[in-house]
């Protein structure tokens, strides 16, 4: 590049000397020597050698240039491409874990109303079973209390405990009379243990 350069500040110096010449009249063109004519087309080849050179080299910057941004545009696009896949890939995670939420929520749910059957349920059986004692206990108030009391012997002490809080207190306490006191204890102790006292009829 800088041969090319000198050459043509050379160049130049000789056409100002020239034409500097031929204004004078100490030059003609009819007058110019052989030498002179070599030297011009020498100058002139080799000037035109170094913008061949000149050319080149800003070809292969241009090129270069081009080159770093198709790389980076290449590299752009992978990593949109990366990218992509990871978008893609967290919205697959996000989708799977709304159906997993969806089916938690719906088994919730569906827990949620067996248990309240269960629970109808159990209050349905708790409420025949208070019915039956409370039938019972009607059957032991008619019932005289010593043969009453016979009967009571034979339960198991909860049971029997139930229906003597079923009973008319008065009732109640003419039959614990009739029962053994070893029994009678243990059906007070059930009965004071029963929380709430039931209401009766």
């Amino acid at each position: 590049m800088k041969k090319a350069f000198w050459i043509l500040q050379i160049l130049v110096i000789f056409v100002l000397v020239v034409k500097l010449a031929a204004m004078g009249g100490a030059l003609t063109s009819a007058r110019a020597t052989g030498s002179e004519r070599s030297i011009l087309s020498e100058a002139s080849a080799q000037a035109g050698h170094g913008s061949t050179m000149t050319l080149a080299g800003v070809k292969d910057v241009l090129d270069d240039e081009l080159q770093r941004e198709r790389d980076l545009v290449t590299a752009l696009d992978k990593r949109k491409g990366e990218l992509d896949r990871r978008e893609a890939l967290v919205r697959a995670e996000e989708d799977k874990l709304l159906a997993l939420k969806k089916e938690i929520l719906e088994k919730m749910n569906a827990l949620s109303a067996l248990e309240k059957r269960l629970d109808a349920r159990l209050e349905a059986e708790k409420n025949q079973d208070v019915k039956r004692i409370k039938d019972l206990a009607k059957v032991y108030d008619a019932t005289a209390p010593d043969k009453a009391g016979a009967m009571l012997e034979k339960l198991d002490t909860k049971t029997a405990a139930a229906i003597t809080m079923y009973m008319k207190r008065e009732k109640a306490g003419a039959v614990l009379k009739h029962l053994n006191v070893e029994k009678a204890v243990q059906i007070t102790k059930e009965i004071t243990n029963a929380a709430p006292p039931p209401q009766k009829d």
